[in-house]
């Protein structure tokens, strides 16, 4: 069956959960390699924000051509709590003899994230970033107790952009849309967060 067969299916999400992330041990043209994922925190609040720029080139006074170009991905999450572990793995703070100490000169870590999204229909999607930065800023929020308890989240705030490999920067699989043909993916969402996912081939037979 062809995948333009119309058998499209479009459900709105309901819900975001499951925020994982990944050491980039090596990104080059030559080989991207990642660590293994960790859960970072309970998720609230998802935003993933392509960026693009427009250039329209012109000839025999009108539009020939228009170039857009990837300028990167700006994320912003919203978790329940960031313990001081977590912010050594993505803001690259110290973290040592029960201390967290942040210096000016900190260094974010190239990392990997990976989260899924559940829609109406009770399936998901699964998606993974394969490389970017959590410097662009955190926010911590404080409140005073009252008569009524307000609770507080942290929000976290990064830069992605696409490996040197190939240009691939995010790779997602939508599972109310696979086929019995597609074996490779389907396989791939039963363990989503093993590992920051590759696309694989279906093996002839």
């Amino acid at each position: 069956m062809s995948e333009n067969a119309n058998t499209v299916v479009r459900s709105r999400t309901k819900s975001f959960r499951d925020l994982y992330v990944a050491p980039v041990t090596a990104n080059t043209e030559a080989l991207y390699e990642a660590g293994t994922p960790v859960k970072l925190a309970r998720a609230i609040k998802g935003k993933v924000s392509d960026k693009f720029s427009t250039e329209k080139i012109y000839s025999d006074d009108g539009v020939e051509e228009v170039v857009h170009n990837y300028e990167g991905t700006e994320v912003e999450f919203e978790v329940n709590s960031l313990a001081p572990q977590d912010r050594a793995l993505v803001f690259g703070q110290l973290y040592e003899h029960g201390y967290l100490v942040k210096n000016k000169d900190d260094k974010a870590p190239e990392v990997a994230i990976g989260y899924r999204a559940k829609k109406l229909n009770g399936k998901y999607e699964f998606s993974w970033l394969y490389c970017g930065v959590f410097g662009s800023g955190n926010d911590d929020n404080y409140e005073t107790q009252a008569d009524k308890v307000s609770t507080q989240t942290n929000t976290l705030k990064g830069t992605f952009y696409e490996r040197q490999k190939d240009g691939n920067y995010h790779i997602q699989v939508d599972e109310s849309n696979l086929l019995a043909a597609h074996t490779t993916a389907a396989a791939a969402i039963k363990d989503w967060f093993s590992a920051v996912q590759e696309k694989k081939e279906p093996t002839a037979g």
